[in-house]
């Protein structure tokens, strides 16, 4: 019957009926925190006030430390409030000096002196149990902020100490003095004999020139006398030609330099033409070291700061040098750019080709907060340390780190002040507490603000099962059939359905025991799905009233599970459980009794319960639907109490759209063919 009230008018009145459910139960839920708090360590979404059993797994549930540490909030005191911090109302823990947005873009909200923030996640932990968990604690300092890093550097020839040895004549080697390479040699060496025929005609040249000019010499002298100066050849040689009046055949070549031959080109007899060369040398009292510098320390060095550098063959030494040149290309190889060092090598220990350590100190602040690297906790992009606090208390807080220092401290650029007392020991159970506490406050925050809480059915008959007083008089709506089809029984399944997985995932493993374990937790379920809906016991779980039997074995376990388990995944196929729950479900063609059967899965990859390890991978899993995501039957948030069957029809009513009239319905009021073949009147019957 179409509603008389608009879809604006509809979601008003439904969310009034919702925030109306919650007054009822949300003293109670923040009276809870207040209390003992039970919860499942396998799920943890299972909150309970009362001892007792999970309804998904069985287990019993484990009590939950209160959580004194912050105790109630101190009232403000009167006048004008003064900011202490900035805290994230997203992430727990992330805090600032100033207004800013937390890594989520939400604006921080202040907290002010006298208020307690931190409370909801404060841990309190009395000095016995500190002391058992091994609970070690340093203070954050003050200092400079100093990266040490380290590389490899390849020692190479001083490219400003290599000559090549030419002649500006062409001529025949007859001798030569040094024969091979890695000859030292000194500056007036000897290095060769050289027959060049223009060498000899400009000696002749000059002898004529002396002779017909006499001593005081002439044009010709002077211009003869050039030409053998430009031959580069010395003053002792020209003064010798001269005082002999005799012209040499061969010329000795003498070294310029000392240095080392590091390249011989040719060979005794061999014609050399001008400028060709004939040797190199090498002076090695310098040498260059090329140390490699990651695209990642880049940042740290510059030209002229200070290295040191230590050979890794024979008795460990060190020199002293500087960054003479940063090359400017990274090669794509490596991805590292190359500093260029300068090294005195006066005992020639520093060889050519040989691997060096070098190793860089940089300064990158003169004063900055300094936390020790065992404090921070890193979990992705998020690092945490937790602060001990007077009384035992502990907070977790998000920091943003710096630069790594020397003596395995990092710089704090926020979230920590000088003088802070953090933990650096045993900061793991600290962490899993802390999260386990986060998880249940935003619980207890979303239960009581059910306009915000997701949509996600909760079985009325959990509640009791746990010693939760029961609704009041009117029938709940667990107990009416559902809505439309089985989509009202949904949140009845859910429950069934993990309890059926776990319990599969227990015969995969060829475990009994943990078999065993699970069915009271799949009893409870089943009852609560029989108790809440009417017509389970017409549909394919009708045969098992009492759940499944114990097993004296596995092949018993199997035997009994395998119908059971087929029925409970179709049922969470129709219902689309495998969609909006996260399940999986499996299908094995080589079922021992059926044939064929299918099992439930929490996580992805086939874990045949049939077969056990015997055969793991039979099996394929069954895809969800093509329409699977589409809104079904409405659900109440989680601890919503049970709404009687008036309430419920109004707010069924009140939710739907009207749909578009059918093909041989009534236009007036939207009634469809079935539901008037059915009997149901219609709105011109009822006037």
């Amino acid at each position: 019957m179409k509603s008389p009230l608009s879809s604006p008018l509809r979601l008003a009145f439904v969310g009034a009926l919702l925030f109306s459910g919650a007054l009822g139960f949300a003293p109670s839920l923040l009276r809870a925190a207040e209390k003992q708090l039970y919860t499942c360590g396998m799920h943890p979404q299972i909150v309970r006030d009362k001892p007792g059993n999970c309804p998904i797994c069985g287990m019993k549930l484990q009590p939950v430390r209160a959580n004194t540490a912050g105790g109630a909030k101190a009232s403000a005191p009167s006048g004008a409030r003064k900011v202490k911090y900035y805290k994230s109302t997203m992430i727990p823990g992330q805090i600032s000096q100033t207004p800013a947005k937390d890594t989520m873009g939400m604006d921080m909200v202040p907290v002010y002196e006298g208020e307690d923030a931190s409370a909801e996640s404060n841990i309190q932990i009395d000095a016995a149990t500190t002391q058992r968990m091994n609970l070690k604690t340093a203070l954050v300092g003050r200092g400079p902020v100093k990266r040490d890093f380290r590389t490899v550097g390849t020692v190479a020839y001083n490219e400003e100490g290599l000559r090549d040895i030419t002649t500006k004549y062409e001529g025949w080697l007859e001798k030569l003095h040094v024969n091979a390479t890695w000859t030292p040699v000194k500056a007036g060496d000897p290095l060769f004999d050289i027959y060049s025929p223009d060498l000899y005609n400009a000696q002749l040249n000059y002898l004529v020139a002396t002779r017909s000019e006499g001593a005081a010499g002439g044009a010709l002298t002077r211009a003869a006398l050039a030409r053998l100066r430009l031959f580069d050849l010395p003053e002792e040689f020209i003064a010798e030609v001269a005082r002999t009046d005799e012209a040499r055949r061969t010329y000795t070549f003498r070294a310029p330099a000392d240095g080392v031959v590091i390249e011989k080109m040719a060979v005794a007899g061999q014609m050399m033409k001008a400028g060709e060369k004939i040797y190199r040398l090498a002076d090695l009292s310098t040498v260059w070291v090329h140390a490699q510098i990651y695209e990642k320390d880049l940042p740290f060095v510059q030209e002229g700061q200070p290295a040191e550098v230590r050979t890794s063959y024979g008795q460990q030494r060190s020199f002293a040098g500087a960054v003479r040149l940063l090359l400017p290309q990274v090669e794509e190889q490596t991805r590292a750019a190359t500093a260029r060092l300068v090294l005195p090598n006066p005992d020639r220990y520093l060889r050519p080709g040989m691997f060096t350590d070098v190793r860089f100190t940089a300064q990158l602040a003169e004063s900055a907060v300094l936390v020790p690297d065992m404090a921070v906790l890193r979990s992705g992009e998020r690092n945490t340390v937790f602060i001990a606090k007077d009384g035992g208390s502990f907070e977790p807080r998000a920091v943003q780190l710096g630069a790594r220092s020397e003596g395995n401290f990092y710089e704090v650029l926020s979230g920590l002040s000088e003088g802070d007392r953090v933990v650096t020991s045993g900061q793991f159970m600290l962490d899993s507490e802390s999260q386990l506490r986060e998880a249940i406050q935003k619980m207890l925050r979303n239960a009581s603000a059910p306009d915000t809480a997701p949509a996600q059915p909760a079985p009325a008959a959990s509640d009791h099962a746990h010693g939760a007083a029961p609704a009041a008089k009117p029938e709940p709506i667990a107990s009416l059939p559902p809505p439309t089809g089985a989509d009202g029984a949904a949140g009845l399944l859910q429950p069934l359905a993990f309890a059926s997985a776990d319990a599969a995932a227990a015969l995969a493993a060829d475990d009994l025991a943990a078999y065993q374990r699970q069915l009271p937790g799949l009893r409870s379920a089943l009852a609560a799905y029989f108790a809440g809906y009417a017509h389970a016991a017409h549909g394919p779980l009708g045969q098992y009233p009492g759940g499944l039997p114990d097993a004296n074995g596995l092949a018993e376990a199997r035997r009994a599970f395998e119908r059971f388990s087929t029925a409970v995944a179709d049922l969470a196929r129709e219902n689309q459980l495998n969609h909006s729950a996260g399940l999986r479900i499996f299908e094995c063609p080589m079922a021992p009794e059926t044939g064929r059967a299918r099992w439930l899965q929490r996580t992805a990859g086939t874990k045949n319960p049939f077969f056990g390890l015997g055969m793991p991978g039979c099996g394929d899993e069954i895809a969800a639907p093509a329409d699977a995501g589409k809104p079904s039957a409405f659900a109440l948030p989680p601890g919503h109490p049970p709404l009687d069957a008036a309430t419920f029809t109004a707010f069924d009513a009140l939710r739907r759209e009207p749909a578009a009239p059918a093909e041989g319905a009534c236009g007036s009021c939207g009634m469809s063919a079935a539901e008037m073949a059915a009997g149901e009147p219609c709105e011109h019957d009822k006037k």
